[in-house]
């Protein structure tokens, strides 16, 4: 179980930062959830750059250009949609 965990510390790293994230979400701000959120898939961008695939673990899925192109659009979207949110008038 050790080895596992230090196999897929990447992919935990990202799951804790979006947990951090939707926790932020439910009982602080949307907005600053949602850019965790996005921060959250930023940092499994430059993992899946920086780490080679035998390290990369549960992050490669793909290739690893398919892999990168879809991270920095998701997180690059999402971090755009959560700044241009509106805040809610309370």
């Amino acid at each position: 179980m050790k080895t596992f965990l230090r196999q897929q510390w990447p992919i935990l790293t990202v799951y804790l930062g979006m947990v951090v994230a939707l926790a932020v979400v439910v009982f602080i701000d949307f907005r600053i959830g949602a850019i965790l959120l996005s921060l959250s898939v930023i940092l499994a961008f430059f993992l899946r750059l920086r780490l080679p695939d035998a390290k990369a673990g549960m992050l490669r899925i793909r290739r690893r250009r398919v892999d990168l192109t879809v991270l920095a659009t998701l997180g690059t979207l999402l971090l755009i949609l959560a700044v241009v949110v509106p805040h809610g008038s309370k």
